[in-house]
């Protein structure tokens, strides 16, 4: 079981990543702007505005090595901790995502916003929506998960 635990941790952590980056270089520019990518990107250039891909690239790349690394940790035989730190720490992780997106995803919005005075913000919002009300859950059972090992008694 624990095995399947595991699995489902490290793909919930890698689809989140995954999910980011797309909302971040496509899905949210083009939802902003309501127009395809290719002449979103081409009206940001012409009002002298970056686009990057660079914010998404890097949230996948460190949301899948965080995936890796914490799956490793938890499925290896001396991991002392609780179940429940395991729980709190992939929490943790996926409650990260949502500050570590806007901070990756500030620089390509803020250029939509920039280069289209009629921008649909909410467009943009509804579709990053599922990626934070998530990441807000999983705070919940972070802090869920960090107080049931405070609670419980070291085995030591």
């Amino acid at each position: 079981m624990r095995s399947g635990v595991v699995i489902f941790g490290v793909l919930g952590i890698c689809l989140q990543a995954l999910f980011g980056a797309f909302l971040m270089n496509d899905w949210a520019v083009t939802a902003a702007s309501e127009l395809p990518l290719e002449e979103t990107v081409a009206e940001m250039r012409r009002a002298e505005q970056n686009y990057s891909k660079n914010g998404g690239i890097v949230f996948a790349s460190l949301g899948v090595v965080l995936a890796m690394g914490w799956g490793f940790l938890v499925s290896q035989r001396r991991f002392i901790a609780a179940n429940w730190a395991a729980l709190a720490s992939w929490g943790a992780i996926i409650a990260l995502g949502a500050p570590a997106y806007f901070f990756f995803s500030f620089a390509n919005m803020n250029s939509v916003g920039d280069t289209f005075y009629d921008w649909n913000s909410d467009a943009a919002f509804a579709l990053e929506e599922p990626l934070y009300v998530t990441s807000g859950i999983a705070a919940l059972i972070a802090v869920i998960g960090l107080v049931e090992v405070l609670r419980r008694p070291s085995s030591n």
